[in-house]
């Protein structure tokens, strides 16, 4: 991990300019989409994996996730490319026919993409990468900024952060189930992971899913307050959290009192949900899940390691009814 300020070893092979935006924190905020992508206007996924971010509850940050699998119509400045893959993270690379491009090199690239998160058939989409950055902090995460054809055959902003501006997105492996968020099995395949959303959130957090793809997805459930696991969000965008993990990568920022604990299928304990429009008693899977006490009891003494349960992350909040962050 980068310190700020600083460039990647590598940065002299493609020349991608780094990003030195600091964007890892331990008090943060929620929400409820899962990735945040809006395609002509409308939500795909019907609920935004980021924004309800999959920090919340819709599957699309603003409209939903594009995951699928690249076509061969795919070409920069006219030359078609091949063998396009993600490498080192969340880097693209592709092969122009003499030589292999990476990074910001690809800029321009206009492909088309089958949007089929689950085989289904999908529908071919036309996007078009305009820029790649790298981010100050994980060398391993590159911050693109993509653009779709709309109808009428302009090109238009993919991503956009919950206040409708544009934002960039992640390059990750695999697609994600738009109902019930689990990651689905597959080659050849990657979603666009939209900045502030749940998918992109959790690797800017430190959870990259090409590390660990259990703490990836424990994360995701995590900003969306996703308790049982079943793509079903119980918070508001932008409600706070203060995270920690068993790995001390995030360590507590407050005194706040203990929600609960993650694993990659969602709560492994459960004290007071975030958002009191929730008790504990409303949520399905609670009655077969323990407190966070040291004996699992609702009036047990807090237990303040994350790994306890199997869990991997833990969040501590104040509970509210606000209906936003503050």
């Amino acid at each position: 991990m980068l310190n700020k300020g600083e460039a990647a070893d590598d940065d002299h092979l493609d020349f991608t300019p780094v990003d030195d935006e600091i964007t890892f924190r331990s008090a943060v905020e929620n929400g409820t989409e899962t990735n945040g992508t809006s395609i002509n206007g409308r939500n795909l996924n019907g609920r935004n994996l980021n924004g309800r971010n999959l920090n919340g509850t819709e599957l699309g940050a603003g409209n939903g996730r594009v995951n699928g699998a690249l076509t061969t119509q795919v070409h920069l400045n006219g030359t078609p490319l091949s063998n396009i893959q993600i490498i080192n993270g969340s880097l693209l690379s592709a092969y122009d026919g003499s030589s292999t491009k990476i990074g910001a090199q690809l800029a321009n690239t206009i492909y088309q993409l089958n949007f089929d998160p689950l085989t289904n058939g999908g529908v071919d989409l036309t996007f078009k990468i305009l820029s790649v950055v790298q981010s100050g902090v994980q060398s391993n995460v590159y911050f693109h900024t993509v653009h779709q054809m709309d109808d009428d055959g302009n090109f238009e902003t993919l991503c956009r952060d919950g206040a409708g501006n544009p934002t960039q997105a992640i390059a990750l492996p695999g697609t994600w189930d738009p109902e019930t968020a689990i990651r689905q099995p597959g080659t050849g395949k990657f979603t666009w992971a939209c900045r502030g959303a749940a998918l992109a959130k959790a690797v800017e957090w430190g959870y990259e899913p090409w590390v660990d793809a259990d703490a990836h997805e424990a994360a995701m459930r995590m900003i969306r307050a996703d308790y049982c696991g079943d793509g079903v969000t119980h918070t508001s965008n932008g409600n706070p959290i203060d995270i920690s993990d068993k790995w001390g990568k995030q360590t507590p920022d407050t005194n706040w009192g203990i929600e609960a604990k993650w694993g990659p299928d969602g709560a492994v304990c459960l004290n007071t949900p975030r958002k009191l429009w929730w008790s504990r008693s409303s949520i399905w899977c609670a009655a077969s899940l323990p407190y966070c006490t040291n004996d699992g009891l609702a009036n047990g003494t807090p237990n303040n390691n994350p790994s306890q349960y199997g869990g991997l992350l833990m969040t501590q909040v104040v509970p509210n009814s606000n209906p936003s962050a503050y």
